[in-house]
């Protein structure tokens, strides 16, 4: 355990000696939530579906997905350094140094969701007690894309192969998480994205949000199943690998 918290600390270091983390991570994020009520601040009428307190949340999930980013270019950048030999070296097991990045990340993703909502508040979401739980169930989705930049990270040799990848992480929680209006009643388009998990990182959220508990089942299933699916083919490719 204590390998784990301090494999955890390293990686949370080296993660934010690059401050494009923070800017990707939080800024991108703020400045988009900041930015869409502006643009729409001279209309009488905004459209629903840009009402602050129906994308909020989606934006809020966006930012999770650079941390997929930067947890698959530190991975895959330690490869090729001695750090990771040293690793191979020592009596932690394999599984431990995967996990850390977890660790590593998942108290900036919460901290991360406090500023967010923070700020979503202060340019006029409306307040609702259901707030504070949304905010619990979004601990799951952060998890989730934490733990795709692992697996990219350790498929990846190179940071080269890792960006690439991880920019294809983020599109799709873009446009099939519904990040910015709702994915129902689109169709065929409906169905594909509810059988993957990103629609689901966002849902369970905003579903919450606006007293929909019924929504966090199956939302949390498949956030957790595609989780589990994750760390399982991590564990595998750490099996085989030498």
């Amino acid at each position: 355990m204590n390998n784990l918290f301090l494999l955890a600390k390293r990686n949370l270091k080296e993660m934010l000696r690059d401050p494009l983390t923070m800017v990707f991570c939080l800024g991108f994020p703020l400045l988009m939530l900041i930015a869409l009520p502006l643009i729409f601040s001279g209309m009488e009428v905004v459209p629903e579906i840009f009402k602050i307190e129906n994308y909020a949340v989606g934006i809020c999930v966006f930012g999770y997905c650079f941390s997929a980013l930067f947890v698959a270019l530190t991975i895959s950048g330690d490869k090729n350094s001695e750090f990771i030999n040293r690793i191979k070296m020592s009596p932690i097991k394999k599984g431990i140094y995967p996990l850390s990045f977890v660790v590593a990340l998942l108290p900036i993703t919460i901290l991360q969701t406090l500023i967010f909502f923070i700020l979503s508040l202060i340019v006029k979401m409306p307040f609702s007690a259901n707030l504070f739980i949304a905010t619990a169930y979004l601990i799951p989705s952060a998890i989730f894309y934490i733990s795709a930049g692992v697996l990219v990270g350790v498929i990846c040799k190179t940071e080269k192969h890792a960006g690439p990848i991880s920019s294809i992480i983020i599109s799709l929680g873009c446009m099939l998480g519904g990040v910015f209006m709702p994915t129902e009643n689109m169709g065929v388009f409906t169905t594909i994205t509810n059988l993957l998990p990103f629609v689901h990182t966002v849902d369970i959220a905003r579903g919450v949000f606006f007293g929909d508990y019924t929504c966090i089942y199956p939302h949390i299933l498949w956030v957790i199943g595609y989780t589990a699916i994750l760390w399982i083919i991590i564990a595998i490719i750490n099996k085989v690998r030498k």
